[in-house]
């Protein structure tokens, strides 16, 4: 029978795009949604890396803020010394200004009061030059008390100076704290967006790999459905189809705890009521549960070589509509979901297929003389559902077909 082999990543996620070159069957696969999918992890790759390198960035230009917003604090500091110099240089010389006003108000009033002819007395040539000296002490007192009115002025204008810039400085200072926030901010998206990076340039390195399997599989067109038009393959132990369309192997046949695993467990991205497909064109003989309470089902197969096949699935959530003992089944015949009854560590299917007629021939007529069977044929290189079914050869590489 011609299979569809497919080999995939796990990283790797059916993405179906909005146009397709081709009218094609939802459950196919084509080598374009295989492109599509390798484009839209790059671009994810790039926009993280993108982000990343934004995101340094706005951290620099922040610390570049945080050094100016310094500068001008230290500069307002100089300022506001400067201004307290000022004040305090002022306050000195209101001081002297004052007292000299003081010495000449006391003299102005002597020389105009009884003693106004001491001046001239002991001192003035006549009284034009005593009026000349009375004027001058005069201007010099109205002079000084201008000076020190300038003086008053200067310094509540420094105060409020003094009092802008101390407000100036606790506004810069905030600042500062709220930038540092935001860098700190910044550096845990840098520290995420970079743990993310390796996730995201192990996809695309997987996905890589997927087109290169591919395209070395004779996928060229966008169109091409894998498995139809392309990576098709013969091959001897291609028996039966696989029971599910998208899918990878969890456990492989073989022994653990003592005792042999008949089967091999599947899962699925879709998890819980995955669609179970017959492998093949064949017959339901029982439809039951194990003591753990496993859901299950036999159907019996023969190959055109007339050779019989019994395959058990097992831990089905629920059994398919219509699906009975008696039942004629194709590879199309759904009959059952995948689910987690019985003992089951997930949601998977046990399938177990071995080349007998459970209930039916001698060395499988009951459970026991089956168990036996199977034992002997693993003894003798059979791998059951391996040896008839094309799975990858690794757990947890996907496949995209039957």
């Amino acid at each position: 029978m011609m299979k569809r082999v497919i080999v995939g990543a796990l990283s790797f996620l059916l993405a179906i795009p909005m146009m397709i070159p081709i009218t094609v069957n939802a459950a196919d696969l084509t080598y374009g949604q295989i492109l599509d999918d390798l484009a839209k992890a790059e671009k994810e790759l790039e926009e993280n890396n993108q982000s990343i390198t934004n995101t340094e960035g706005e951290i620099k230009n922040d610390n570049a803020k945080i050094k100016s917003l310094q500068n001008e604090i230290e500069e307002m500091s100089k300022e506001a010394t400067k201004l307290q110099q000022e004040i305090a240089e002022a306050n000195i010389e209101i001081e002297e200004k004052k007292e000299q006003t003081k010495d000449l108000i006391v003299y102005l009033q002597m020389s105009q009061g009884e003693n106004i002819y001491l001046e001239y007395v002991f001192g003035g040539d006549s009284i034009t030059d005593l009026v000349y000296r009375l004027s001058i002490v005069e201007q010099i007192t109205e002079y000084n008390e201008n000076m020190v009115k300038e003086l008053e002025d200067l310094i509540d204008k420094n105060e409020k100076r003094k009092v802008e810039l101390a407000k100036k400085e606790e506004d810069y200072e905030n600042k500062i704290v709220a930038l540092n926030q935001e860098i700190e901010r910044l550096n845990n998206s840098v520290s995420k967006l970079g743990e993310l990076s390796p996730n995201l340039e192990s996809e695309v390195k997987s996905k890589k790999e997927l087109v290169a399997y591919y395209k070395a599989q004779g996928c060229s067109n966008r169109g091409d459905v894998i498995g139809r038009d392309c990576a098709v393959t013969t091959s001897s132990n291609a028996t039966f189809s696989r029971p599910i369309t998208t899918g990878y192997v969890t456990s492989f046949i073989g022994y653990r705890w003592g005792s042999l695993h008949r089967g091999i467990d599947i899962g699925s991205p879709n998890g819980r009521n995955t669609p179970l497909y017959s492998i093949g064109n064949g017959t339901v003989t029982k439809i039951w549960s194990d003591n753990y309470g496993a859901l299950c089902i036999n159907i019996r197969y023969k190959t055109t070589t007339g050779q019989y096949y019994t395959a058990i699935y097992c831990h089905l959530s629920r059994y398919a509509s219509g699906v009975k003992v008696g039942s004629e089944v194709n590879t199309n015949t759904i009959v059952g979901y995948m689910g987690d009854t019985g003992h089951a560590y997930g949601v998977h299917l046990h399938l177990e297929v071995w080349p007998c007629r459970y209930g039916e021939d001698s060395n499988c007529s009951g459970w026991n003389q089956y168990v036996s069977f199977v034992n002997r044929k693993f003894n003798e290189g059979f791998r059951g559902a391996e040896s008839v079914i094309n799975f990858p050869s690794k757990t947890y590489q996907y496949w995209y077909s039957r």
